[in-house]
Formats: C-alpha cells, sequence, structure tokens
C-alpha cells in the first residue's frame, strides 16, 4: 500500500494537482511577490533603528532586553515604525506561505507519489506552513508587548521568543526537506535511466 503524507484535500495537495506549467508558474509568481515584500519588510526594519537583527531581537527570551530594544527606538523616535514592521509582516509570512508551499510542491512532484522524495516534498511544506503559523503567533504577542513598551509583563517575553524559536527550526528545517526532496529526485532519476 502506498503511504501519502497528506491524503485530504490541503492547500498543498491542491497545488499538486494544478497542471505543472500553471504550478511552475505560480512558483515564479509568488517568488517574484516574496522577494519584493521582503525588501519593503527590511526597509521598514531599517527604518525603525532596531538595535540587533531579527533573529537577535526576537529570540532574547529576555523581557530586559526587549524592553531596551523598545526603549532606544522611543529615543529615536521610530517606535511607530517598527509596530508598522510588525503589522507588514503579515505580508510577509503570506508571501512566504504561498511562495514555500508552491516551492516545496514543486519539488515533491520530482519524485514519485508514495516515494521518499515526495513525501519529503510534502513534510518540506507541511514545516514552513508551521513556521509561518508560528510566525503569526509571535507576531500577536508581539503587539501586546508594544502595547505597554516598557510595563509589559516579563513573562511574556518567553513566548514571544518560543514561537520565534520555534518559526526559525521550522523554517530551517523546510528548506533542508526541499533540497533533501531535490537530491532523492535526482537520485531516482539518474538511476532509472542507468537500469
Amino acid at each position: 500500500m502506498e503511504y501519502k503524507l497528506v491524503d485530504h484535500m490541503t492547500f498543498l495537495n491542491i497545488l499538486t494537482k494544478l497542471p505543472l506549467l500553471a504550478h511552475a508558474a505560480a512558483t515564479v509568481a509568488a517568488f517574484v511577490a516574496f522577494n519584493q515584500i521582503k525588501a519593503r519588510l527590511d526597509a521598514l526594519y531599517a527604518a525603525s533603528r532596531h538595535p540587533v537583527d531579527y533573529a537577535t531581537g526576537q529570540t532574547t527570551f529576555d523581557a530586559g532586553k526587549i524592553k531596551s530594544y523598545y526603549a532606544q527606538m522611543q529615543d529615536f523616535g521610530t517606535l511607530d515604525i517598527y509596530a508598522a514592521t510588525q503589522r507588514f509582516d503579515f505580508l510577509f509570512i503570506l508571501s512566504m506561505a504561498a511562495f514555500g508551499g508552491c516551492l516545496a510542491t514543486l519539488v515533491a512532484r520530482a519524485s514519485r507519489p508514495g516515494t521518499i522524495g515526495r513525501n519529503l516534498g510534502l513534510a518540506a511544506g507541511i514545516s514552513l506552513l508551521t513556521g509561518c503559523v508560528m510566525d503569526v503567533l509571535e507576531n500577536l504577542i508581539s503587539f501586546a508587548l508594544l502595547a505597554n513598551p516598557q510595563g509589559f509583563a516579563d513573562w511574556l517575553a518567553l513566548p514571544y521568543s518560543a514561537f520565534a524559536a520555534l518559526k526559525f527550526a521550522a523554517i530551517t528545517l523546510a528548506m533542508g526537506m526541499v533540497l533533501a526532496s531535490a537530491v532523492f529526485a535526482v537520485v531516482a532519476r539518474l538511476t532509472r535511466r542507468t537500469t
């Protein structure tokens, strides 16, 4: 019996049922949109004058450090830009879900159904979408922090950073699985040709 990682109609298997050319075109379009949105997000983040990079700021697990970052932006008068960056991040998350889902399923299609390569590609899509959900949860907590940037409850730093760490882990895992799926697809095709 063939093993299927995803056996019900979802975003991912809807993509795998698209005509191949339409699937490839959707992947390219999603990639272009993702990069344009990312450029705008990066520009907003730079304009906010947040004192550290995304990953460092989001994974401190330390309320004191987060408050110090906010204090610096308050001194610069750019905390409102940072809040706008957090709102814009929802569009980035959506673009990442679209591009990641399209790419993972496109790579999965290079392998036959039921194979390791196909399942890794689909698992990559699931991992990427999980990372997007963690990013949404992290953002929602950030709004609670920003509502009282110097007086928020210190314990909020823990779920904020935990969701960020889970986000980065899930997205990194997804990228590794897409690469592994591609490798399995290439090896399977080469093996078939030589036999």
